[in-house]
């Protein structure tokens, strides 16, 4: 017989999830920043670091799914579980444990990067944090990480929460979806498309002298996700019929 899993195991679950998503991804961001620091950037080479990103983003994200999916779901974003919840596909009475697990992971994820990198990962590399690109306003920050989370929720809803979904596809089909978001609008924003995964690293920074444009947070990589997480689950919903679950 399988046991369900607790509801504090689920949170803890999710602390993990989003532990590794900013450990790795946001470390990969961290090494790319001080190798550029460090040496003359071309445009190949800024190519690279890019993909290099997106790449450690997208894998980690697959192993995360298919190591505690079966757990919690592995929302390991607050946009994904907002946007499951506006949908009925997860009860609000749940939302806040997870989003607490969200944010403790990912801060602990952020400062587990100065293990690797020392205070360097913080001062130069900003522990993979995002910051929106200079020709890039506060609107397109908003609308951009919004559309990054609008789609990374719609690969999500459609693959790992539609049980008319093939079986064994979510996963790879997830980390696919944040690989490609991040290579597209990564130059624009750094889109993390991840409220948690962007405040982690911003939140351990500012300990280490990092100036934080906390409005800038607030708009572009709070607001922003959820919105486009909420409008994405809410579009996939109403196009697949998808149905509300009875609790």
């Amino acid at each position: 017989m399988v046991r369900t899993p607790t509801y504090a195991e689920r949170i803890v679950a999710e602390l993990i999830g989003t532990f590794l998503l900013t450990f790795v991804g946001g470390g990969t961001a961290a090494a790319a920043a001080i190798a550029l620091a460090h040496a003359k950037q071309t445009s190949t080479s800024a190519s690279a670091d890019l993909v290099l990103v997106a790449l450690a983003h997208g894998l980690i994200l697959f192993i995360i799914v298919l190591t505690i999916g079966k757990v919690s779901g592995a929302h390991v974003n607050p946009a994904v579980t907002i946007g499951l919840a506006a949908i009925g596909r997860f009860p609000w009475t749940e939302v806040i444990g997870y989003l607490v697990g969200q944010v403790i992971g990912a801060v602990a994820g952020a400062a587990a990067i100065l293990i690797v990198y020392g205070a360097d990962a913080a001062k130069l590399g900003h522990l993979g944090g995002p910051a929106l690109a200079v020709n890039t306003s506060l609107l397109q920050g908003f609308l951009i990480e919004g559309i990054g989370a609008g789609i990374l929720v719609f690969a999500i809803v459609g693959t790992a929460v539609d049980a008319r979904s093939p079986a064994g596809w979510a996963g790879l089909t997830i980390g696919l979806a944040l690989g490609a978001i991040i290579m597209f609008l990564g130059p624009a924003s750094g889109a993390t498309v991840n409220p948690a995964r962007a405040f982690g690293p911003d939140i351990v920074s500012v300990f280490f002298g990092v100036n934080v444009d906390w409005v800038q947070f607030i708009v572009a990589y709070l607001l922003g996700p959820i919105a486009g997480g909420i409008g994405a689950a809410a579009l996939y919903a109403y196009v697949a019929h998808l149905p509300r679950l009875k609790r």
